[in-house]
């Protein structure tokens, strides 16, 4: 709570450190002279754990620390940078992307973190030093309603800006060798070897995907058919592969056990070796905190202590969120807990359902429950971030889950030989015709559309009922007792009112012109019904998102009309042919195809109270008609700049 509230309304970091430093000299005081004053020692603790994650979050803030390049930027355009690349993202059409260290800017020493844009003609590595001369641009902010807000995306990894790279403004200098590039030549290594071998592409991007956590070649044709089976979680290196490779290790090891000292190094080797795995991957976050929640349930299972696995996990979160509070923040961190917390809880309540005792049937009753269990404690989240649910996940995971661990035994085996030169042709042959299988069956499984429910609406509202929902069940089938149906009764009410306020909330009518390069898309929704008006349209991905958060149930396409009335203003459409009618009294004008009009003219003869160009024009048209629009005092709004336009 102590970081929510630090993040969404930041107070000045020497303020939070003096009342932490306050409430521990309360809480010592409390703790010496009060200690049968339990409830005024409870307070002070839960305030003093509430002003840990506020002075956290401030403290973390990189903007907030002294040498923040922000605090350097000259009012010149270019700005003089030295930038150390660490991290490589997914390209786009147009860009390979990184991130980078700023460790100079204007020639002061500086820090923070960029988003570098580098176009074809460049070729960097991880850790190259940088020293650039280029404009620093703000990441733009999303241009059509419910869109995906890649800037505050950003913004929650410390990102602000970025710049962009070409041939003429950017030097290399010798690099500086840190963890991230060191790991990069030995993932390089691995790979260049691999690549001697008949693996295809394909194949080859899987296996860096699923055993060195480099995604950025998966195909958008293989990534879809792991979504819609319910099986993209092996994409990404987490909880569940550490939870394997933890399990693998300790297999391996255990005949240590048989020694007196063997059996206190068991798990010291077990995470010095999941930390070397983390480092071999490029120490991304979601390993990182993997690594960590599994190596405090490591050294849980093998002391000789009785243990809480809850306490375990929130100890492991607590300390990541000390390292790291914008952790809270990512996906992946809430998705591995929430997993986690519900395999703990609700697996052993599957248990006590059947308990077989024949090998097969309790390891593949094992995997159902598993993974039943993480789908309760990631439902909610999947349909609030994802909107879709894959119907078949049960039947991919009965069949991935036990083949992931087979393949991270005999993948990790192949990394090695594959490091030190040439992977032996029985071992190259058996993972090959691993993945390919694999993926051959993903692809079956994928390709069932019918078991994939898409554009699924759920909000903030559906989120926190259905968590409540989810508890209240969990509870119940743990012990039934009189309050405990009262809560299954209030949560089950409580999600009911977040429907019905959801469906009372739709019932709204909006005029929306969106944000669509070099197309024309304009949109009426009519309570539950969305009909829309397009030219030239390529896809529909605005669209979609639009009705998915707005809880539409019907869209319907319109004809592209010349006028429109909305709420008793007319709207009237000027486009290429630069016909309109000078009677026509219009209140709004949306400019769209470049039409070659006298601007000027146009607003003497129809008076209108607001020009709009949406991102079918010129940029050269667009910026006269918002000079013509400020000498003339009339409101100008440009889409492809502003972003969607939405009347209600």
């Amino acid at each position: 709570m102590g970081i929510l509230i630090g993040y969404y309304h930041p107070i000045f970091h020497q303020t939070s450190f003096l009342i932490l430093g306050a409430l521990s000299i309360l809480l010592f005081i409390a703790f010496i002279f009060l200690k049968k004053q339990i409830t005024f020692f409870s307070i002070l603790s839960y305030l003093l754990i509430l002003f840990i994650g506020i002075t956290n979050i401030t403290t973390h803030t990189h903007s907030n620390q002294l040498y923040h390049y922000s605090k350097y930027i000259t009012p010149k355009p270019k700005q003089n940078l030295r930038i150390q690349i660490y991290k490589k993202l997914k390209p786009n059409s147009f860009y390979s992307k990184y991130l980078g260290y700023i460790k100079g800017i204007n020639g002061k020493k500086a820090s923070g973190i960029i988003l570098i844009n580098i176009d074809s003609t460049q070729q960097i590595n991880i850790d190259n030093l940088l020293y650039v001369k280029s404009k620093l641009i703000a990441i733009n902010k999303p241009l059509n309603p419910h869109q995906f807000d890649f800037k505050k995306h950003m913004e929650k990894q410390q990102v602000y800006d970025q710049v962009f790279l070409n041939a003429n403004n950017n030097i290399k200098l010798p690099a500086k060798n840190t963890a991230y590039g060191f790991s990069e030549k030995i993932r390089t290594r691995i790979q260049n070897n691999l690549k001697k071998h008949s693996f295809s592409a394909g194949n080859l991007s899987i296996i860096n995907a699923l055993l060195l956590g480099q995604r950025q070649d998966i195909s958008k044709d293989t990534y879809k058919s792991f979504t819609q089976s319910g099986a993209i979680h092996i994409l990404a290196i987490s909880g569940l592969h550490i939870g394997l490779l933890m399990l693998l290790l300790g297999w391996v090891l255990s005949p240590l056990s048989y020694f007196k000292i063997g059996k206190k190094t068991i798990p010291f080797i077990i995470i010095f070796l999941l930390w070397g795995y983390a480092f071999l991957t490029g120490l991304s976050a979601s390993v990182v905190r993997s690594v960590t929640m599994f190596s405090l349930i490591t050294l849980a299972l093998y002391s000789n202590r009785i243990t809480n696995t809850y306490n375990t996990l929130i100890i492991s979160a607590f300390i990541l969120l000390l390292v790291n509070p914008l952790y809270i923040f990512d996906i992946g961190f809430q998705l591995s807990y929430c997993a986690v917390f519900a395999i703990i809880t609700v697996k052993p309540l599957f248990d006590t359902l059947w308990n077989p005792t024949a090998y097969l049937p309790k390891k593949l009753w094992d995997v159902f429950s598993v993974t039943v269990s993480a789908q309760f404690g990631i439902l909610p989240l999947s349909l609030y971030y994802f909107h879709q649910f894959p119907a078949l996940f049960i039947i991919s995971n009965l069949v991935i889950i036990p083949l992931l661990g087979l393949l991270l035994g005999v993948g990790i085996i192949t990394l090695i030989f594959a490091y030190f030169g040439d992977v032996p042709s029985l071992l190259f042959w058996f993972l090959d015709n691993s993945i390919t299988a694999l993926n051959n069956f993903v692809h079956i499984i994928g390709s069932k559309e019918d078991y994939v429910f898409t554009k699924l609406p759920f909000n903030t509202i559906n989120l926190i009922t259905g968590y409540l929902l989810i508890i209240a069940l969990v509870l119940l089938w743990q012990r039934v007792s009189y309050k405990r149906i009262v809560f299954l009764a209030i949560a089950t009410i409580s999600v009911q009112v977040g429907f019905i306020y959801n469906k009372k909330h739709a019932q709204t009518e909006k005029f929306v012109i969106f944000n669509q390069y070099k197309t024309t898309l304009i949109a009426h929704k009519k309570g539950n019904t969305l009909y829309y008006a397009a030219k030239n349209m390529r896809y529909k991905q605005s669209l979609d998102n639009y009705s998915i958060h707005e809880f539409v149930h019907t869209i319907i396409k319109d004809s592209l009309r010349n006028c429109y009335l909305f709420k008793g203003k007319n709207i009237l459409i000027v486009d290429a042919n630069s016909i309109y009618d000078t009677t026509f009294k219009s209140d709004i004008i949306l400019l769209t195809q470049s039409p070659k009009i006298n601007l000027n003219r146009l607003i003497r003869i129809l008076k209108p109270q607001q020009i709009i160009a949406d991102n079918n024009n010129y940029k050269s048209y667009v910026t006269r008609w918002k000079a013509t629009c400020k000498n003339q005092n009339i409101p100008f709004h440009d889409i492809g700049k502003d972003g969607a336009i939405i009347l209600k």
